[in-house]
């Protein structure tokens, strides 16, 4: 368009000078220019921008002519930083240019980027490109580049209706009809520093303390200095560094409705408040029509006695140790007269429904879904849930590319990840919550901050070891702040308004304004839900008729402990099954749980623009060890349920052993709890405890041999409380310590846990420690094990026939263990494991102490939380 125009004025010479002539003079009507004086020019793009802005900070885009730059004026990026913020934006302005080189006057000013909490800095420009940094909490987020020739290809709009709200949209946020292209070069793990160097064809980054490394403290995981380029005409970072990826930012179509909503509430002289007056009365109309028309079938005394819905479920997920009440249970209807299916669980109509590789055949779905009708004045309104089995599925988030409006830095990527190990595990995808303007509530993806949190607000949380927490989030404004739950552990997190439902308790804070609505209005449309239920399953629910009133009911009724409020009416709500095997070739399928849901089939695989939830199926299998076999299910008995490995075993080549390798046992968090036993002929002066007695022993899944001390140098040694030898110690002696739940630590012996009731303690030499090895004796070659922990909660047997256990600490290192003993306690340390549902069974007692793994059963990964400091709550 501007092009076109410039033609125009081009080949109309002195009518253009005149135009020219008359722009200036119009700057001097209007108080004089700027001129070449940079600090003016800053002063004038401040006034302009109402912000302060650095003579330093300005930079010009590249001139469009002489004629154009007096007439239409010249772009210019600059940073700006608003009154009482400490953070600069990114700002673009048209100033107009004399001739001469004279600033004549700064047009209309608009914000890029828009991050309060992030700040924008090192801003370079070069041809059409510009760059610049983010830095928030300290460190850098991200890196931005720039096309400052507009969208291109990023714009995904074709019809033309749609290309023409785009241009307009394009001129409301950045002045210019064709927009801005924009690629995000984001950090998974933030950077200390950031260097920016923009050439010809493309952008080098220089990143120093990038965090990259797993385990260890922050300042430990800093990788050394790392550059990158960004090549302008491909958008690929080369070489490529771990946990740093490019994603363009894509302009997507939109529905006219939701366009022009959008359009209206970004004019400032209108607003959000006679928008939303608008979509009241549409709403309020529609549902006065449905009323109207079912009421002349509707029989009023089809509702039973109580209008209230049935009290929440118990939490039973103990009564079914096997299946932890999977799936749930039926759902009473309030009415009379129910409909085929209501409140049956089913399997969903999915015949490609992604499962747990390798489960057996009679696993259970890891979906099931039914419906209910919990409003008694609409008994046409109903609401679909969908139950997830957190035993079989992990939850993870991503923003959209238009929102959250991020105040850190880059907006999201709107798409499932495109590592095949993940996106060939994702199973289904729905979407997330609010509008930014309709809260700021906060999200943070894989640690990267988009919006912090709000006090108070209702907050689903995933953490690094894939549980997914429900709660209110307390009085800290920062990440963390959850009782139980240290700030580093919490991965990801999306807030939205009060809990729907806290402890079965509907709308606990007596909240009146769900949604973007007038106060007091509670208007019946598309609305949903996500929650954690009384057994520690997730269930989604939608319905296209609903106040938030009925959605909680309808929630209460399915056992929901604490539930959040997601999104609301159409275009912006749905849940999607999907199975994907090549996204390159388009190899993918896509289902909408019903067919009602208005969301496009394929809204998650390729753009979103707003945030979304995806689940995929849970990999039990151990992370690859090089060097080894693959892991296989341990051939004996497995932990309920049995259909889902917890014991895998593979064989690690070492050609030293007697049989040239080492056999590795993975026990997989939260399979199994342990208990010490002392040996018949260990510590024979005491009276510890010699067998395991109990619900116990029946669910006992192997028994290590840990040795005898000799009766000269007794070794510690403890059961279910008493202590039958203390700790010597030494300098590489160490405890298995176990706690009254059955939970097994590694301790330095100089460090033991105090003992209490119910606790076990053993000691044995120490093989690693804090990741590295212990000096381990030598001797003739005999049957050795060491059992060792990795920082998220693995546990390792390795066994073999070498002459030191050296190999054996080096293998349990290299398998992600950061601490390990040795089973021996000096003499007789066999280095038995004997297994149920082998022809070497466990026995109830033996010459020597014994360590025993007793089954657990797998429990769901979601749970509610409580916040270290809880808002107050008032009335709203």
């Amino acid at each position: 368009m501007i092009d076109g125009f410039s033609g125009w004025a081009r080949a109309r010479g002195p009518i253009a000078g005149a135009f020219a002539g008359l722009a200036v003079l119009a700057g001097v009507e209007r108080g004089g220019s700027p001129g070449r004086d940079l600090h003016a020019l800053a002063t004038a793009l401040g006034q302009v921008a109402h912000a302060s802005v650095d003579p330093g900070d300005i930079r010009w885009e590249p001139s469009e002519g002489a004629l154009d730059d007096a007439v239409i004026g010249r772009w210019a990026l600059f940073l700006a930083r608003a009154a009482g913020e400490e953070t600069r934006d990114v700002w673009r302005a048209r100033v107009r240019v004399s001739p001469d080189g004279d600033v004549v006057d700064v047009g209309d000013a608009y914000d890029l980027t828009s991050t309060p909490v992030g700040d924008d800095h090192a801003l370079v420009v070069q041809g059409d490109h510009a760059a610049f940094a983010t830095r928030a909490y300290g460190q850098e987020q991200s890196v931005t580049v720039l096309d400052l020739a507009g969208e291109g290809a990023q714009n995904k709009t074709t019809t033309l209706p749609d290309r023409m709200m785009a241009a307009f949209t394009n001129h409301q946020k950045t002045g210019d009809a064709d927009g801005l292209g924009r690629f995000d070069v984001t950090f998974e793990s933030p950077a200390r520093s950031v260097g920016l160097a923009l050439g010809a064809d493309a952008l080098d980054i220089d990143l120093a303390g990038l965090l990259g490394v797993e385990g260890g403290s922050p300042a430990s995981r800093e990788s050394p200095a790392s550059r990158t380029r960004f090549d302008l005409a491909t958008a690929e970072l080369a070489p490529a560094l771990s946990r740093v990826h490019a994603d363009a930012s894509m302009h997507l179509p939109k529905r006219f409705s939701h366009w022009v909503v959008d359009t209206l509430r970004a004019v400032p002289w209108i607003g959000a408040a006679p928008v939303a007056w608008v979509e009241d009365q549409a709403l309020a109309l529609r549902d006065g029509y449905r009323r109207v028309a079912f009421q002349g079938s509707h029989d009023a005394t089809d509702v039973m006695g109580s209008a209230e819905p049935p009290p929440p479920v118990l939490d039973t997920s103990e009564a079914s140790v096997e299946e932890a009440h999977w799936p749930p249970a039926r759902i009473p209807t309030i009415w009379k007269s129910p409909q085929p299916g209501e409140g049956e669980w089913v399997t969903p109509d999915v015949p490609w429904m992604r499962r747990v590789p390798g489960v057996s055949a009679d696993a259970p779905s890891p979906f099931y879904r039914t419906f209910v009708r919990p409003d008694e004045q609409r008994p046409y309104a109903q609401v679909i849930l969908v139950a997830m089995d957190l035993r079989q599925l992990d939850m993870e988030m991503e923003a959209g590319v238009e929102d959250p409006e991020p105040l850190t830095g880059p907006k999201g990527t709107g798409r499932i990840p495109r590592d095949p190990a993940l996106y060939r595990r994702v199973a289904a995808a729905f979407n997330g919550a609010f509008k930014t303007e309709h809260g700021h509530y906060g999200m943070m993806v894989h640690k990267r901050v988009l919006l912090p949190p709000v006090p108070g607000a209702a907050t689903v949380v995933v953490l690094d070891d894939g549980r997914v927490g429900f709660g209110t989030w307390g009085t800290d404004h920062n990440v963390g702040g959850i009782v139980g739950v240290s700030d580093d552990e919490i991965a990801s997190f999306r807030q939205n308004l009060d809990p729907l439902i806290d402890h079965g308790q509907a709308n606990p804070t007596g909240r009146n304004l769900w949604g973007f609505t007038l106060p007091g209005k509670g208007a019946q449309t598309e609305r949903t839900g996500l929650c954690v239920t009384t057994s520690g399953h997730l269930l989604y629910a939608w319905g296209d008729d609903l106040s938030a009133t009925s959605l909680a009911k309808a929630m209460t009724m399915a056992g929901c402990d604490y539930a959040m409020h997601l999104d609301m009416n159409p275009y912006h709500t749905g849940f999607i099954f999907m199975e994907v095997d090549g996204l390159a070739a388009g190899k993918y399928k896509s289902q909408l749980l019903s067919p009602s849901m208005s969301i496009p089939v394929d809204r998650y695989v390729q753009y979103a623009p707003k945030d979304f939830f995806y689940v995929m199926v849970h990999d039990p299998t151990p992370p690859l060890l090089e060097g080894a076999a693959p892991w296989a299910a341990d051939g004996g008995a497995q932990p309920p349920p049995r259909w889902m490995p917890g014991l895998w075993k593979t064989a690690v080549a070492a050609p030293d052993a007697a049989d040239g390798t080492i056999e590795l046992i993975d026990v997989e968090p939260g399979r199994a709890t342990w208990r010490v036993r002392a040996g018949t002929k260990d510590v024979p002066a005491a009276s510890p405890l010699r067998e395991l007695g109990g619900d116990e022993a029946k669910r006992v899944l192997l028994a290590l041999g840990i040795g005898i001390a000799y009766e000269r140098h007794p070794l510690g040694l403890a059961t279910d409380g008493r202590l039958a030898a203390p700790v010597r110690g030494g300098p590489d002696a160490g405890v298995l310590a176990v706690g009254p739940e059955g939970q097994l630590t590694i301790a330095r012996a100089d460090a033991a846990p105090e003992l209490g009731a119910h606790d076990d303690l053993v000691e044995l030499p120490l093989a690693l420690w804090e990741g590295k090895t212990v000096a381990l004796p030598g001797g003739p070659a005999t049957a050795r094990a060491a059992l060792g922990t990795t920082p998220t909660g693995r546990l390792l047997i390795a066994r073999g026939t070498f002459p030191s256990a050296a190999p054996l600490a080096d293998v349990l290192a290299r398998a992600g263990c950061t601490r390990a003993v040795l089973l021996d306690r000096g003499s007789h340390a066999t280095a038995f494991l004997d297994r149920v549902g082998t022809p070497q069974p466990p026995r109830a007692r033996y010459d020597e102490s014994v360590l025993y793994a007793v089954g657990s059963p797998l429990h769901p990964k979601g749970f509610r939380f409580d916040a270290s400091a809880p808002v107050p709550v008032a009335k709203k």
